[in-house]
This record gives C-alpha cells, structure tokens and sequence, in this order.
C-alpha cells in the first residue's frame, strides 16, 4: 500500500488487439488490489498524436498478412544491432512532453514499444521511472529503452536476449504474458461442446479464420479437412460478416460450427483439442493458459513468425506453410492421442501464471522505493542546509 497519492502513465498501442488486451489486464489488477492512492491512465500515443498517419499504418500492418510480407520482414529487422536506430523514434514526441507536464505521471508503464521515451530520458533529463511489458516472446530493439526500471518478460530465454544486449539482469523479471483473468476460469468441456450442438466423444479443431484474413484457399482446406475425418469444426471469423454466411450455407448439415465475432473465446478453448490461429503474442498465452496446441498456418515475418519458432521449438505448436500442409499436420495431431497429449503437457509446464498479479505488485514497490528514496534524499538536503548554518 502506498503512503502518498501517484498516478502510473501507461503508454499502448493499438495495432491488432494484444497490446490493449495486456493494457486492460493491468488495468483490471490495478483495480482490484484497492489501491486509493494509485492514479492509472492510459494512452494510445500514437494515435492520439498523428491519427491518420497510425490509420494508415495500422491498415499497412493488418494487411502485411497477405500483401505486404517483405516490405514488413524490411522494416522489422533493419540494422538489428543498432537498437537506436527506428524511424518511428521521433514518432508521438510532442504528444508525449505535453502529457508529462498535464498528468506529472511518477511511473511510465510500457505496453507497446515506444523509442521515444528514450528521447524523453535522454534529452529531456526527465527520472521518471520507466517500466516495459515485453508482449511478445522474442526481442525486438524498439522495445529497448535505455535507463528503463523494469522489462516484464514471458520467458527466461528473453531475459537473456535482454542481458546480451546489455540491460542489467536486476532489471529483467520473468512474468509471463498478462492475459484476462477468465482464461484461469475452468470450464466443463464435455457441457459446452453439447450446449452448442456439439458431440464431446469426437476431436474439436478450433479455427480462427479472421486471423488469416481470410487467405484464398481457406473454404477448399476446410472442406479437405471435413471430408477426410469425422472430427468436428468450430471456426471463428472474426467481424467477417460474409465469411459467416458463405462458410454457413457451405457446411449447413455437417460437423462445422461457425460463427463471427465472439467474447468467449476462453470457453471455446478450454472445449477444443487444436487450435488453428496466427502466432499473436497474447493469443498464443491465452492457449498455453488453456493448454490447447497450436497450428500457425504461413506465419507473417516479424514478431508472430519469430513467435511462431518460438513455440514449436519448445514443442507446444506446429508451423505450416501450404494448406496441403495443415491438413496433414492438423489431422495427423488429431489422430494420434499421444502426441497431442506431449504437447499438452509442454504447455502446462511451462505456463507462468499469475502474470498481471506479479507486474503490479512489483510496479507498486518501485513506486516506494521511489518515495523512500525521495524522502532520504530531502532529508539529506535539509541536514546539509542545516549543518551548512
């Protein structure tokens, strides 16, 4: 519990839904620790600093899935041993001097990786303490920020990657991924497979067609996979409204449930046995919570592809690259009751729980240690006034 009143800036971005969602995890921890001292802001910096220019990069990043792969896999790992070098360094600096004079902010809490803080640091002579929620589990040098308090990683191996790039390991603490609370909720798979039409004796493949955007080819690897098994199907489609209804009227009758948007995404994958999906970094926490192995279907390059590697080298998921290919890994997986179980059981090894909980709790000591030592420090200056009389 803190003695005096401060207030924690945290600083996200909105490109694809995780760095929110790890935003909103915190939020929500912050909240129910009771914390009546604690101030929690939170601002998308970019968007709030240049917002057609974030529209159209936003609209770049979505759609390098498909169409823009190598000018991404370009930008992505540009000069990676020159971690100050970015060319969106500058990027939200105005924005951000003016929020550091309006909101007098006693913590930065990063959630999206942000170079120009390093510019406040550096230039500004600006102490404020600066924590980093790494939401990927692969480094990347925008992430870096010079003098920063705190890095919260998913995995001992990132805290290495962090150690040999120079940051000192006292400022690197293993956590996990933050994810919503609800994927720690147990679910009885065998009543929700029925309550949705659904048999809980067969496979359950769990498709999340949205992620792909809807690649050409999708509804012909579905069918493939329909015809050669008696397992069943649920595939989201995300806000895909037509993808809904066309993959609705082509499957009506068999054992494919489809459906658009969907808040239950946790039920859905504590019910399944695999999951189809894009290597996004909360996605794929929230299935290692769940201990539900992964496909990753053609990862784009940058940070899902690397987080892709990640993940089938430590045998929790499967990496395809052609749709013949997932059929084949996908059903294979199916088959084999052994293996599935070996990924499993990878999964639930490995799994930090408790993420949100541990980040906060020690974002919390940093502020009073700040105030400890603030306090020791104008003490020290008012002895010495005093000694100097």
């Amino acid at each position: 519990m803190l003695i005096k009143n401060k207030k924690i800036l945290i600083l996200t971005g909105s490109f694809g839904n995780g760095h929110i969602s790890v935003t909103n995890a915190l939020v929500n921890q912050f909240n129910k620790m009771h914390l009546p001292n604690v101030t929690v802001i939170e601002h998308d910096l970019f968007q709030e600093a240049h917002p057609i220019i974030n529209s159209i990069a936003k609209k770049y990043y979505i759609n390098s899935y498909k169409y823009f792969r190598r000018s991404y896999e370009y930008f992505y790992y540009a000069r990676p041993d020159k971690t100050e070098s970015c060319f969106y360094k500058y990027y939200g600096l105005n924005k951000l001097v003016n929020l550091i004079i309006k909101e007098k902010p006693d913590l930065i809490l990063l959630t999206f990786p942000t170079p120009v803080v390093s510019i406040l640091k550096r230039d500004f002579n600006i102490h404020t303490p600066v924590c980093t929620v790494i939401t990927d589990y692969r480094l990347h040098k925008n992430w870096i920020t010079p003098d920063s308090e705190q890095y919260y990683v998913a995995t001992e191996e990132l805290k290495q990657e962090l150690v040999a790039v120079g940051v000192p390991i006292t400022n690197i603490t293993v956590t996990g991924i933050p994810i919503h609370e609800k994927f720690n909720l147990s679910v009885d798979r065998d009543t929700w497979l029925t309550e949705h039409g659904l048999d809980p004796k067969k496979k359950t493949l769990l498709m999340v067609a949205g992620a792909f955007g809807v690649m050409e080819g999708f509804n012909e690897m579905l069918s493939s996979l329909v015809e050669k098994s008696d397992h069943q199907f649920v595939v989201i489609c995300g806000k895909n409204q037509s993808l809904v209804s066309n993959l609705q009227q082509q499957f009506k009758g068999k054992n494919v449930l489809v459906m658009g948007y969907t808040q239950q995404m946790a039920e859905w994958m504590s019910a399944s046995d695999l999951m189809l999906t894009k290597p996004g970094g909360i996605t794929i926490t929230e299935s290692l919570c769940k201990n539900i192995p992964l496909v990753f279907f053609n990862p784009a390059p940058g940070q899902e592809g690397e987080n892709a590697v990640y993940f089938s080298n430590k045998g929790y998921a499967r990496i395809t690259h052609s749709y013949a290919e997932t059929i084949h890994v996908t059903l294979d997986l199916l088959n084999h009751e052994r293996e599935l179980e070996r990924l499993v059981q990878n999964m639930k090894k490995d799994y930090i729980p408790n993420s949100a909980q541990n980040i906060c709790s020690s974002i919390i000591e940093i502020l009073n240690e700040s105030l400890i030592q603030n306090d020791i420090q104008s003490k020290a200056r008012l002895y010495a006034r005093l000694f100097a009389k």
